[in-house]
């Protein structure tokens, strides 16, 4: 079909033809007023047992309200993007959720709160194929529209934006929830609360090198300096997936530029870890010749990668997915001798990650010689959540429905 032909079909639906199309129990829900949280809300609501009990409630119709104003903007997407293989299947996960939360009890008592966390362990683990299962379907379009696509790139990329700043939302409360029910030492759910950004950086130095080996046969040094060494509250998956990203690109350009052969001596990746005031600052510096200024536009676009090869590369049919499958999902979980870069997706998710909770990542390039990434993590815990701008937070955008401000205690974690 041509360029036209898509848009005609798909970019000028109506939202009451989307509408038809969506049960009532979704269409309700994404009416409601979803609610940003507080690093420092959810800190707290992890180490008090009432106090997550509480949040338990407010995350049995929070979830719903967010799964299904997810599932309304899916199915309103242009280009036929949501009745593409791939985003439809999304739909129909996110929409079996909504079902599954509706028909389970508020969990009001200790044992409802456990039958409740179980359940979320498991929307947590059938939530895991998303980010292949959408990136399926905008390959689907890209295939499609070819050359044209660059028509509509922006759009579809505003649109994966918000949809994953969502999802990053869910899934931290999702998890943060079921890892407080046992806490471990140290920590209050998913967040650490002596995060020490040496120890993430050294461990995501390791892996990446390793993925670099398998991929080119050998990886650079990546030297750690930590000045005024130090730790602060965060989530220490968040952290090492970002570091691990931008290593890999750092250990790949390295190799790329620097080595003929096997053997071939390597200029270090060096990484630099600040404590500010309000910020804890991660600079990665390479020597992998760089960014051409005409191309650092496209670094922070979705499905951009400088592969030659990509793992888009074969046929589509391969790349087929089922919600909870996440063993195999080299997008969530990169195996041992798997593809080192090129799904595309990796860079920009570092950075909604890292803009999550009040934070960014910047790119600088010295073209011809290497690139600096820096990596701003928000340490007073004091942000909210970076929630889509369409999806509506409470009065004061910056206190959860279980904690006033007023009950928050003083503590020295952040």
């Amino acid at each position: 079909m041509s360029f036209a032909g898509i848009l005609r079909r798909g970019a000028f639906r109506s939202l009451a033809c989307t509408q038809s199309r969506v049960d009532r129990s979704v269409l309700y829900w994404a009416e409601q007023s979803a609610t940003g949280v507080t690093l420092r809300d959810l800190c707290q609501i992890g180490l008090d047992r009432n106090l997550r009990r509480e949040h338990g409630v407010f995350l049995h119709r929070e979830l719903r309200i967010r799964l299904a104003q997810r599932v309304l903007e899916l199915e309103s997407l242009p280009y036929r993007l949501g009745e593409r293989s791939g985003i439809r299947d999304v739909i129909e996960w996110y929409t079996g959720f909504v079902h599954l939360l509706e028909e389970s009890p508020v969990p009001y008592t200790e044992e409802l709160d456990k039958e409740f966390t179980m359940l979320l362990t498991r929307v947590f683990e059938e939530h895991s194929e998303v980010i292949q299962a959408m990136a399926f379907g905008v390959q689907d379009l890209i295939a499609e529209l070819r050359e044209d696509y660059s028509h509509v790139q922006a759009e579809v990329d505003a649109i994966l934006r918000r949809f994953f700043t969502a999802r990053i939302g869910m899934r931290f409360l999702l998890q943060h929830h079921i890892e407080s029910f046992r806490n471990r030492e140290g920590h209050s759910g998913i967040l650490q609360l002596a995060c020490d950004p040496e120890v993430i950086a050294r461990k995501a130095a390791t892996d990446s090198a390793m993925l670099c080996r398998a991929s080119l046969a050998q990886a650079p040094h990546i030297a750690i300096h930590h000045t005024n060494p130090g730790t602060f509250t965060y989530v220490p998956m968040h952290l090492h997936y970002m570091l691990t990203e931008v290593f890999k690109n750092s250990c790949r350009a390295t190799v790329e530029r620097h080595a003929e052969s096997f053997d071939d001596p390597l200029p270090k990746v060096h990484c630099h870890i600040v404590h500010g005031d309000e910020d804890v600052t991660i600079r990665i510096s390479d020597e992998g010749g760089g960014i051409a200024r005409a191309a650092l536009p496209n670094i922070w676009k979705f499905m951009f990668t400088t592969m030659k090869k990509t793992p888009w590369s074969g046929r589509r049919d391969d790349f087929r997915t089922k919600p909870g499958d996440s063993a195999c999902n080299p997008l969530q979980r990169p195996k041992q001798g798997g593809v080192l870069a090129g799904f595309g997706v990796g860079l920009t998710l570092s950075r909604l990650y890292a803009q999550y909770f009040g934070g960014d990542m910047k790119i600088l390039s010295l073209d011809g010689f290497g690139t600096d990434v820096y990596l701003h993590l928000n340490r007073l815990g004091t942000a909210c959540e970076d929630l889509p701008q369409a999806t509506p937070t409470n009065e004061s955008h910056h206190e959860s429905s279980i904690i006033q401000r007023p009950r928050i205690r003083s503590t020295s974690w952040f």
